[in-house]
């Protein structure tokens, strides 16, 4: 799917693609136009389904390049090469991936344990903020005013907000 870029998007898009996080400020100074013009352009580009993305490399992901006809079912990166073919690349578990590979009747693949240079990233457990234990699936939130709480049961998403309301009169 091709997206149209005008050349202060393409700009923009650039300057994002380096630092996902930069503010609309700091841009607006180095591409010499107004903090509201990079804000309109920047609102213009999630209109057209752009992501500003981190990238990173989870600890013990493993990733798959396999060539093909056409692209693999249940590869989300799919790329097409100059004689025709694609190339899929498949993330996840030994598990997932071999459970793709088998689907769609692959024997020849290219398996990358590492990505070199990124940024590699380890998940700890999430702890609730009432309680202080880990948070098994997914954590019911508490906001209260700019802050978000994670408890891991309503019983302490009451004790917190309780708490909460009484620390703070």
């Amino acid at each position: 799917m091709a997206v149209k870029l005008t050349p202060l998007e393409y700009k923009v898009l650039n300057i994002l693609k380096e630092d996902s996080r930069r503010s609309a400020s700091s841009i607006a100074k180095e591409l010499q136009v107004s903090r509201a013009t990079i804000a309109k352009t920047i609102k213009s580009l999630r209109s057209k389904n752009i992501k500003f993305s981190v990238e990173y490399w989870e600890e013990g992901e493993l990733a798959v390049f396999a060539i093909s006809k056409e692209c693999l079912k249940g590869s989300k990166e799919c790329y097409k090469l100059v004689d025709g073919r694609s190339v899929s690349i498949i993330r996840g578990s030994f598990d997932h991936i071999q459970q793709i590979l088998e689907q769609n009747k692959i024997k020849n693949y290219l398996l990358a344990v590492d990505k070199v240079d990124s940024t590699k990233v380890i998940k700890e457990g999430l702890y609730c903020d009432y309680c202080g234990g880990e948070i098994k699936g997914t954590p019911i939130t508490l906001k209260v005013r700019r802050r978000i709480y994670y408890t891991c049961c309503n019983t302490c998403k009451e004790h917190l907000r309780k708490k909460l309301s009484t620390s703070q009169v």
